[in-house]
């Protein structure tokens, strides 16, 4: 099995990066992965700085043969092993949100966390379970490299809890090889990741891919598992990757499921699962938002009757009242 270790990494996506290993098709490799600003932590007595950070997101880039731009790229990821240190870490003074959340004029806050037999020892009396996940997974740009801090259409930083073992993310090619950028792993993040930081930590992951002749450039990311269809869209404003993400899981259900997007529409109103996996807090900086449905409820009703009535005149809609 090829491993791609961690002495080519990467703070952005580019189509200039050097893969440290090419994989076919249906080849199951691995990737190990550095921490996301670099390799500090080697004891659980050692604390982060910022003056210890050269990322963000430190990746590892792995080339695919017979990727050619126009084509998706299915990432089948089967495992991933977080090493036996994490860590917390963010200065008050450069995170806005921090001081949005609580008023505040801290430096450096951090935590450094043990990582023992699937458990993350915050302290004696406290052990979170592990939920090990992928922050940054994407594929090149065609055009000016993309900083690793932000998530877009060649999916980046989305930190999204469902980028774990068991899911398959569908992602598309821009560059010839497509060139994966792997890293950014997390032993456990809560929603928002609202530090800016879960508990950050180097590891492995196991994948394989598949190329499929489907363009989904321009469109915003897939991700499947045994029980959801999802959509993650990654915009400014929460409004904006709220509705970004709601749109393409509508366009899922229509195209691949056979949905009038109007029963599509109720349905998801009724169903579905969706929320914030990520913000800055900075202006202009992308929102990743996840949406999602039980796979048990892609049953199309073949009896749906769309309305078809015509648009009733202003002020005369019989649904208002004292009209």
């Amino acid at each position: 099995m090829q491993v791609a270790g961690i002495d080519r990494l990467y703070n952005q996506h580019s189509r200039d990066n050097e893969p440290a290993i090419t994989v076919r098709e249906g080849e199951v490799f691995r990737v190990q992965t550095q921490l996301t600003g670099g390799d500090w932590l080697n004891d659980a007595q050692d604390q982060w700085d910022p003056s210890k950070s050269r990322g963000p997101n430190l990746t590892t880039v792995v080339g695919v043969e017979g990727a050619h731009p126009g084509d998706t790229l299915a990432v089948h990821i089967r495992d991933v092993q977080p090493a036996a240190l994490s860590y917390m870490g963010f200065a008050g003074w450069r995170h806005p949100l921090s001081r949005k959340l609580w008023p505040n004029d801290w430096d450096v806050v951090t935590k450094t966390v043990p990582v023992v037999d699937g458990m993350c020892q915050w302290s004696d009396e406290l052990q979170i379970p592990v939920a090990p996940m992928i922050g940054t997974l994407g594929t090149a740009p065609d055009g000016e490299p993309v900083s690793n801090m932000l998530a877009g259409l060649h999916g980046g930083n989305m930190d999204c809890q469902e980028v774990c073992a068991g899911t398959t993310i569908y992602l598309p090619v821009f560059v010839e090889g497509a060139l994966l950028h792997v890293g950014d792993l997390h032993a456990v993040m809560g929603d928002g990741e609202i530090c800016h930081t879960a508990l950050e930590c180097t590891g492995e992951v196991e994948l394989a891919v598949e190329v499929m002749h489907e363009d989904r450039r321009g469109r915003w990311i897939k991700l499947e598992d045994e029980r959801y269809l999802m959509s993650l869209a990654a915009l400014p404003g929460m409004e904006e990757a709220h509705a970004a993400s709601i749109n393409e899981l509508l366009r899922l259900m229509v195209d691949e499921h056979g949905f009038d997007v109007r029963e599509a529409l109720l349905l998801l109103s009724a169903v579905m699962e969706a929320r914030c996996t990520l913000i800055h807090g900075m202006d202009g900086f992308p929102i990743t938002y996840l949406a999602k449905i039980d796979k048990r409820y892609l049953k199309p009703d073949p009896s749906f009757v769309p309305y078809r009535g015509e648009m009733p005149e202003a002020g005369k809609d019989p649904a208002l009242r004292n009209s």
